[in-house]
C-alpha cells in the first residue's frame, strides 16, 4: 500500500534490492511522528479536563499503539518487503551486527557516564531513565511491551528509516554524512527535549525553560544514536537497526528489574 512512499534501491554486496523510503515517504513519516508527540501531549491535557484518570503508561500505550498502526497503514509494504528480504538473503550481518554495535555503544555510553560524572562530582541517571525506572516498578508488563517491541520499530521507522537510511543510501557522501549527523542529534535530542525545556509546577501546569543539566545529558544518547545508524548502514536492511534497538532496550529493561529486584 502507497508504493510511493517507498523505492527499491540495489546495493551492490545484496543480491536482493533493499526498500527505501522516498522523499515524501520520509514526509508522511516524520508527520506521523509530529502527530505522535502533539497527541501524546493533547490526550495528556484532555484526561486532566476531564478527568479521565489516564496515567503516564496508559497514555503512552494508546498513543504508540495507534501510531504503530497508522505507520503500518501508510508503510505496511515498506516494513513487509524488508521482512521478506532479510529471510530471503539471511545473513551472518544480520545477527553480529546488532550484538557488535550494542556492545560497542554500551562502552561507549559508559565512557561518557564516567567523564559526565567526574564533570558533576557524581554519576547521575538521566531523567528519561529514571521515569522509565518507576513506571517499570508500578507496570513491568506494559512497559517491555512499549520499550521492547513498539518502540523500536517506531523508533527505528522515524530516525532510521527516514531521518537516515533514506540519505545514506544516496551516492552522495555529503548526503551520506547528513543523514548520520540528523538521525543521531534528533534521536539523542528526542530522549532528552521533555525534561531539558518543559517543566511541570506544584499546579501541574506545563512552562517552558532550559535545564543545562538536562540538556547535557543528551551525551548519554548519543553512543546508542551512533551504534544504530552504523547498524542500520551497514545492514542495509530496516528490521536489523530494529533488532540491534531491541536488543539494547531489552537488556536495559532486564537490567533495572533485576535492580528492582535487589533492592527488595
Amino acid at each position: 500500500m502507497f508504493k510511493s512512499l517507498y523505492r527499491q534501491h540495489q546495493n551492490n554486496d545484496r543480491l536482493q534490492p533493499e526498500a527505501v523510503l522516498t522523499g515524501k515517504g520520509v514526509i508522511v513519516m516524520l508527520l506521523l511522528f509530529l502527530v505522535e508527540q502533539l497527541a501524546a501531549e493533547g490526550l495528556s491535557v484532555l484526561s486532566q479536563l476531564f478527568n479521565l484518570n489516564l496515567g503516564l503508561m496508559e497514555i503512552n500505550m494508546i498513543i504508540n499503539c495507534g501510531v504503530l498502526l497508522l505507520m503500518f497503514l501508510f508503510f505496511g509494504g515498506f516494513f513487509i518487503e524488508n521482512l521478506k528480504n532479510f529471510f530471503r538473503e539471511f545473513k551472518a550481518v544480520y545477527i553480529w551486527l546488532p550484538i557488535v554495535c550494542y556492545f560497542c555503544s554500551s562502552i561507549a555510553n559508559l565512557i561518557i557516564q564516567i567523564i559526565l560524572g567526574l564533570v558533576r562530582g557524581e554519576i547521575q541517571n538521566t531523567s528519561n531513565n529514571a521515569l522509565v525506572m518507576q513506571l517499570i516498578n508500578q507496570y513491568p508488563l506494559q512497559l517491555i511491551v512499549l520499550t521492547v517491541l513498539i518502540a523500536p520499530i517506531t523508533e527505528e521507522a522515524v530516525f532510521r528509516a527516514a531521518l537516515s537510511r533514506s540519505m545514506t543510501a544516496s551516492s552522495k557522501s555529503w548526503v551520506k554524512v547528513m543523514g548520520f549527523v540528523l538521525s543521531i542529534f534528533f534521536f539523542a535530542f528526542f530522549h532528552i527535549y521533555q525534561f531539558a525545556f518543559f517543566a511541570t509546577d506544584a499546579s501541574g501546569a506545563v512552562h517552558l525553560t532550559f535545564n543545562l543539566n538536562e540538556f547535557i545529558s543528551i551525551l548519554v544518547y548519543v553512543p546508542m544514536a551512533v551504534g544504530l545508524t552504523l547498524c542500520s548502514f551497514f545492514g542495509k536492511n530496516y528490521w536489523c537497526s530494529v533488532i540491534c534497538h531491541m536488543l539494547t532496550n531489552g537488556i536495559a529493561v532486564m537490567l533495572m528489574l533485576l535492580a528492582g529486584d535487589l533492592v527488595k
